[in-house]
C-alpha cells in the first residue's frame, strides 16, 4: 500500500479561479462609481489615478506613499474643472467625498517631474485646503489578488488600460496648470 494519501485541502484548480476584471470591467465599476456621486457626471472625461508613481529626489525612485490611495479623476475643458473622487482599490467603492478644483476655487496646481517612463505627477488643491498629489499612467495596476500565494500566482494584477484617455488628460492639465499660474 504505497498510495498517498488525499489532501484534505487540495489545491484550487485555477480553471475555477475567478480571473481578474478586464479593464474595461473595471472603467464601466469605476465610471459607476463617479456617476453615483456627480450631479452633471456626463460632463466630465476620467482617468485613473493613485498617489503612487515615481517623483526624483530623495524620496524618489519606488517612491511609495505610506498610505496608497487611487482616484476616479474627472475632467472637463470647459468650464475647466477637475473633480477627485477617491476610491478603494479592492473593493472599487467610494471611500470619500469627491472634490471639485476649478478656477473660482484653485489655490494652486503644479507638474511633478517624471521619472524614466513616468510622466510624473500633479499635485492640486482648493482654497478650502484640500489638495491631492496623483499621477496618471497609461496602464494603472490595482490591488494585487486577495487569496493564498497559489491563488494570486494564477491570477492577474488588475489593470485598466488608459493610454488614449491617460494623454488627453496630461493635454488638460497642461492647460490648466497654466491657467493656474499667477497673472
Amino acid at each position: 500500500m504505497n498510495s498517498k494519501p488525499v489532501p484534505d485541502n487540495p489545491a484550487p484548480d485555477p480553471a475555477f479561479l475567478p480571473s481578474a476584471p478586464t479593464s474595461e470591467q473595471l472603467k464601466e465599476t469605476l465610471r459607476a462609481v463617479f456617476d453615483r456621486q456627480i450631479p452633471n457626471y456626463g460632463d466630465y472625461n476620467l482617468v485613473c489615478g493613485s498617489n503612487s508613481f515615481e517623483v526624483p529626489g530623495p524620496a524618489g525612485r519606488g517612491w511609495a506613499p505610506p498610505r496608497r490611495r487611487n482616484f476616479v479623476i474627472g475632467y472637463r475643458w470647459h468650464p475647466a474643472e477637475v473633480i477627485v473622487a477617491p476610491f478603494d482599490e479592492k473593493s472599487l467603492t467610494a471611500t470619500g467625498i469627491p472634490v471639485a478644483i476649478n478656477m473660482t476655487n484653485l489655490a494652486h496646481v503644479h507638474r511633478l517631474p517624471g521619472l524614466r517612463s513616468s510622466p510624473g505627477g500633479y499635485e492640486v488643491a482648493a482654497s478650502t485646503g484640500k489638495a491631492f498629489r496623483f499621477g496618471v499612467e497609461n496602464t494603472m495596476p490595482l490591488a494585487p489578488p486577495s487569496g493564498s500565494p497559489d491563488e494570486r500566482a494564477s491570477r492577474a494584477t488588475p489593470r485598466i488600460e488608459q493610454a488614449r484617455d491617460a494623454a488627453d488628460f496630461h493635454e488638460f492639465m497642461a492647460d490648466f496648470v497654466q491657467r493656474g499660474l499667477p497673472a
